[in-house]
């Protein structure tokens, strides 16, 4: 079969018969475009922003706005910016494919693919479109992706090949069908697209706590839509409609819109970090994923061993000679050519014969089997798991003891026997006849050098380590011995997994570490195991064994050189097989969740501090809190900018329970002391004003106006005095725009401030008595206030753009002072638990949102999340 001729996949190309399906590496430059800017908080905003913009203000429509065109903008530019770094590094897992054309083999991108091309699959990969097959040889697929049956497909001339599917044993040839949308696998897709995607533990709080705001907003639109009503406001009027949007935005901005896309922006970085280091992330929540991993479970190639096998040694039960012309044959006629029978070919070489019949290896057989002719007469050989082909030899003790002297040694072995001429199967089941040992080869495991370091690092992160292996377990327990791995050593094997009753198996599974001669059925009963007894689990595999334990645990982890099916169904994926890039990822993992935790306090805290701001100014006392370009100020100062340096430069830092329970224990409290201060600081500046304490003289406008060629009267009328019952010079007017202004700096600065608690570098601020050592939070205070300060001495009249006056020295003092005492405040409330009570009554409404989110299915074994939720509110 010499495939097609090159001018025959010219014609296909030509007549658009070729798989040029766009294969996503990531999303599409309109996918990140769209999910950016439409989202339903977004529409709303620019809806009142243009409502606003029609009625002339300017500036309340550019602060209903603006920072959500912010947001977008960098988060779009990062987003991409990200795509095109993932992409380029995702081409290093691309699959390929092998085909036939003008008689030669080639290997080319799967999306070069064209109709009728003869393509070649073999042991390890994965059929990458239809077909029907032309010639095999000990062909058998695996089908589970498609079929979920765990059984092998054994393929014949004729057979149908399905995309998806993995080649476990043999070779084949098949001519292409069906690609594309046209694929069995992509029509199992669309059938599934009904299904909703898993989100992950931090997702779905996410989800929950901006629900409970969003509801809070909601109900506050709700009520100020009929205080504006009953306050005689028309809304059909031009100016009152004005009014009322104004207060809609500043009640929207309750709502954490920015949070998600902060979230993904953050698992973003983290992405581009781990490909850094060696780690591909196929799934960006995996990021989250790798913080929360209690145990490690790990073939040993690849991990402790290198993917190389070096022959060692050979004990002769026969002939010398006999024995090393067997090894020959048996080397040349075998389709399994793994790295064992590599090892030996290096060696010994091999020699060309007729193939009669062929087993070839498999993990769930551990076995092969050729029967050749040489030189006229037939041979049949047998290889495989001693454990396996045993109970056919006689008298295998001389072997037991060889075996076992190799195994104690670390080294594998390869029992090579000797058949009569009978059949190798009957009907569709492979036998094994009768046996005669010829010869016991020691194949060694070539150690990985940073192997021990790489461990030490997952055992000084509290990681249990599980080896989970398809060899001898002795050989395993050597194998730890020569790479010198600390710790006691528990040992069962497959067989002996195998016979456990079921009511013992968990507790075994458990106190075990390593296993061997495991079949995939083996693997994966061990991850399931483990998964049961709420352990989060890491596998990490290289082989189509690995397959179904990689896809189970809650981290699958590939290296780059095993099977493409092992990296397809990964999470992550060592580039070049580097192991030691693991633990990188680990605190890569943990420093995402570290700094979204942080994040989370300073921001959740501003939004629930609005909603007090609003609640009690608007509905208690009947005044507009801030405007709405004030409003984003105080995000500015009190949010953004600490956001992202902490977003960028955050630090691992161990995260064994769920994040918003202990950021909640202190947003409620740094929320209420900030509301009900805010409110506090309005009116002792209002008493201030009235006494002749604080006074403004607004001279300093002066450059302004030149610039805008207003007169400094018609600035203030224009931008400071935004309530049309004041006009200058009314003392109340003045009044107003200064305990706002108070009001609005306090709210900001202390926003602000919060962060030297969330990272205390002084142990005096620390609750738990643990100290942060970054200077990166204090430099970002002192820069925040800096900024302040700088807007009012340099450039004083830039406040008033945004409603807010100048202060004299006796206002600056008092807001000053207020916001150390607020710090203090929030300091001692926090570590005293005051307001425990409304935390509990908070944390209770969140935590029933939330088990809501997991009984709908979109987590497995989550339920003992909520159980540890209350457990960690009732016992704190």
């Amino acid at each position: 079969m010499s495939g097609l001729t090159s001018e025959e996949v010219r014609s296909r190309v030509q007549a658009g018969k070729v798989n040029n399906t766009q294969i996503k590496t990531s999303r599409s430059y309109t996918d990140i475009i769209v999910k950016n800017v439409i989202t339903p908080f977004n529409l709303i905003l620019f809806a009142l922003g243009a409502a606003l913009l029609l009625l002339g203000n300017v500036l309340s429509a550019l602060s209903a706005t603006g920072i959500i065109l912010v947001n977008i903008f960098i988060s779009t530019i990062q987003e991409m910016r990200a795509k095109r770094r993932l992409d380029k590094i995702s081409l290093l897992t691309r699959p390929k494919v092998t085909v036939i054309r003008d008689g030669e083999e080639t290997v080319i991108d799967q999306s070069e693919i064209v109709q009728d091309d003869l393509i070649v699959i073999r042991a390890g990969e994965q059929a990458l479109v239809d077909g029907k097959l032309e010639s095999c040889r000990s062909l058998e697929m695996d089908e589970s992706l498609l079929t979920g049956e765990s059984s092998t497909v054994r393929k014949n001339a004729g057979d149908l090949i399905y995309s998806g599917s993995i080649c476990i044993t043999g070779e084949g040839r098949f001519v292409v069908t069906a690609f594309g949308n046209e694929s069995y696998a992509s029509q199992m897709l669309n059938s599934a697209k009904k299904f909703t995607n898993k989100k992950t533990p931090l997702q779905m709080e996410t989800e929950s706590i901006t629900s409970i705001l969003m509801a809070i907003a909601f109900f506050m639109l709700f009520l100020t839509v009929i205080v504006e009503v009953l306050k005689g406001v028309n809304l059909f009027d031009m100016g009152g409609l004005e009014d009322v949007l104004e207060l809609f935005v500043i009640c929207l901005d309750i709502v954490p819109i920015a949070l998600f896309l902060l979230i993904t922006l953050t698992y973003m970085i983290a992405a581009i970090r781990m490909a850094n280091t060696g780690v591909l992330l196929q799934r960006f929540n995996s990021v989250e994923s790798m913080s929360h991993v209690e145990v490690v479970c790990m073939d040993k190639t690849g991990t402790i061993t290198t993917n190389n096998l070096l022959f060692d040694s050979a004990v002769d039960l026969t002939d010398p000679s006999e024995a090393e012309t067997a090894i020959k044959l048996f080397v040349g006629s075998t389709g399994s050519k793994n790295k064992t029978i590599k090892a030996l070919e290096g060696h010994y070489g091999s020699l060309d014969s007729e193939l009669i019949e062929e087993v070839q290896f498999s993990s769930a057989r551990k076995f092969s089997a050729v029967k050749v002719r040489y030189e006229g007469k037939t041979y049949t050989f047998y290889s495989g798991a001693w454990n396996v082909i045993r109970a056919h030899v006689d008298s295998p003790e001389e072997v037991d003891r060889i075996i076992e002297e190799q195994s104690s040694k670390g080294f594998r072995t390869l029992v090579l026997c000797s058949s009569d001429d009978l059949p190798l199967s009957k009907g569709d089941e492979y036998v094994i006849n009768p046996l005669k040992v010829m010869t016991v080869v020691s194949i060694r495991d070539e150690v990985r050098p940073d192997c021990r370091e790489t461990i030490d690092v997952f055992l000084q992160n509290n990681m249990d380590i599980k080896v989970i292996s398809g060899d001898d377990p002795v050989t395993v327990d050597a194998l730890f011995k020569i790479a010198d791995i600390p710790g006691e050593r528990v040992i069962i094997s497959g067989p002996e997994l195998d016979s456990i009753p079921d009511s013992q198996l968990d507790e075994v599974v458990l106190r075990t570490n390593i296993f061997g001669r495991m079949k995939p059925e083996n693997k994966e009963k061990v991850i399931e195991v483990l998964k049961r007894n709420d352990k989060y689990v890491a596998m990490i595999g290289d082989g189509v064994n690995d397959v179904k334990p990689i896809k189970s645990a809650q981290v699958g982890i590939a290296l780059e050189s095993g099977s493409g099916a092992a990296r397809g169904v990964a999470d992550m994926i060592l580039v070049n097989d580097n192991f030691s890039a693991l633990p990188k990822a680990l605190v890569e993992g943990r420093r995402t969740i570290s700094g979204i935790r942080d994040i989370l306090k300073v921001y959740l805290s501003r939004n629930f501090a609005l909603a007090i701001i609003f609640f009690v100014m608007f509905f208690i006392f009947g005044r507009v809190p801030l405007l709405p370009v004030q409003n984003l100020f105080y995000a500015f100062i009190a949010v953004t900018v600490i956001a992202f340096f902490m977003t960028v430069f955050a630090q691992p830092d161990k995260n064994d329970e769920l994040i918003l329970p202990g950021v909640l224990r202190f947003v409620i409290p740094s929320a209420v002391t900030i509301g009900i201060m805010s409110v506090i600081v309005f009116f002792i500046a209002s008493a201030m004003v009235d006494a002749g304490i604080i006074t403004v003289s607004y001279d300093y406008l002066k450059p302004l106006a030149d610039i805008l060629g207003m007169d400094i009267e018609d600035i203030i009328n224009t931008y400071l005095i935004s309530d049309n019952a004041y006009e200058y010079p009314d003392p109340w007017a003045f009044k107003d725009i200064i305990s706002r202004t108070a009001m609005v700096l306090f709210a900001a600065i202390t926003g602000a401030l919060q962060l030297l608690i969330v990272c205390p570098r002084f142990k005096f601020f620390s609750v738990d008595g643990n100290t942060n050592n970054r200077t990166l939070p204090l430099i970002l205070v002192i820069l925040v206030i800096g900024l302040v300060c700088v807007m009012y001495l340099f450039v004083p009249f830039f406040g008033a753009i945004i409603g807010m006056s100048a202060l004299n020295a006796a206002g600056y003092a008092m807001v000053a002072g207020m916001c150390i005492l607020a710090f203090f405040f929030i300091l001692f409330v926090y570590k005293k638990r005051l307001f425990r009570k409304l935390e509990d009554l908070i944390e209770k409404a969140y935590t029933d949102k939330l088990n809501k989110m997991y009984t709908k299915g979109d987590v497995v074994n989550e339920e003992n999340i909520i159980d540890k939720i209350r457990d960690d509110t009732e016992n704190p």
